[in-house]
């Protein structure tokens, strides 16, 4: 994992997801990419009179951010990019051109499954990123260690794309993976499917040199909240998932269970494209 984008607007969520993405950059010797994008909400939050003076408070405060983080990451090892227009758009449009590895953004939990991110931004990132996309919601301390990982497993063809990267997270960060077969349906033939899906991932982890590897099934009619809450009784730092089609409904973020596991999943939320969706997509 060469290069991690953080979306900033120099909110309390954004700081906070800055913080997690220096953790994992210590631990993958990544480059950080900070991006901030300039629109009517973004300018209104710094609180400005002038707007000529954008340009170098920017600056000046991102000089500032970076030199809390010298002990954890070298300064050589993070850049700034400031974009003007739609911020979704603009972060991922840095993200293909700068061909990140990942990209981290803060996530907010309010009623009504509305806000994200800068407004509405969380969403359209993760559903329209080429990379996987980690949502962290405000409330979740940086300090805490990612000691669990939670992979849910359903009988969707692309579930185990997943697997490789909650490995990688798994060996860096020395984590116990629970990987937890789900059942959408009572049809014999799709129940064993979970269940050769979910050998298939033992296996693969054994093979990555995961040592602490725990196996659950669970019936459920929402994916997102059978998974929200059994990450919530084994204390998750993460939970792993496809995006789009990892749910009885196709538009699994598009739709509300996806909002649902940004806003009110306790733990952070690693989502990860369908390559074969990915590649289908016009203009991706």
């Amino acid at each position: 994992m060469n290069e991690i984008l953080v979306g900033f607007d120099f909110s309390e969520s954004a700081k906070n997801a800055l913080d997690h993405a220096v953790s994992m950059a210590e631990k993958f010797k990544s480059h950080l990419l900070l991006v901030w994008v300039e629109d009517k909400d973004s300018i209104r939050q710094l609180g400005l009179k002038n707007e000529a003076d954008i340009p170098q408070h920017i600056q000046t405060r991102f000089q500032e951010l970076i030199a809390g983080y010298v002990h954890q990451i070298p300064a050589s090892r993070i850049e700034i990019e400031i974009r003007k227009g739609v911020v979704y758009k603009e972060i991922v449009a840095v993200a293909h051109e700068k061909q990140v590895d990942l990209i981290v953004v803060g996530a907010h939990g309010v009623s009504g499954l509305r806000r994200f991110f800068m407004g509405d931004n969380a969403n359209h990132i993760i559903a329209e990123a080429k990379c996987p996309v980690l949502s962290i919601r405000e409330n979740r301390d940086s300090t805490r260690e990612l000691k669990t990982i939670v992979v849910p497993i359903d009988s969707s063809l692309d579930t185990r794309q997943k697997v490789p990267l909650a490995a990688r997270f798994a060996y860096l960060f020395d984590a116990e993976i629970h990987i937890l077969g789900i059942y959408f349906s009572e049809v014999g033939t799709l129940r064993k499917r979970v269940n050769s899906y979910v050998e298939q991932t033992e296996a693969f982890f054994e093979k990555s040199g995961i040592q602490k590897i725990t196996i659950s099934y669970t019936k459920s009619d929402n994916g997102a909240r059978t998974i929200m809450n059994y990450a919530n009784k084994v204390n998750a730092g993460l939970i792993v998932t496809m995006i789009e089609t990892e749910s009885q409904s196709m538009d699994w973020w598009l739709g509300s269970q996806g909002q649902q596991m940004v806003n009110q999943a306790t733990a952070p939320i690693l989502s990860i494209t369908n390559k074969e969706i990915m590649r289908s997509r016009p203009g991706m």
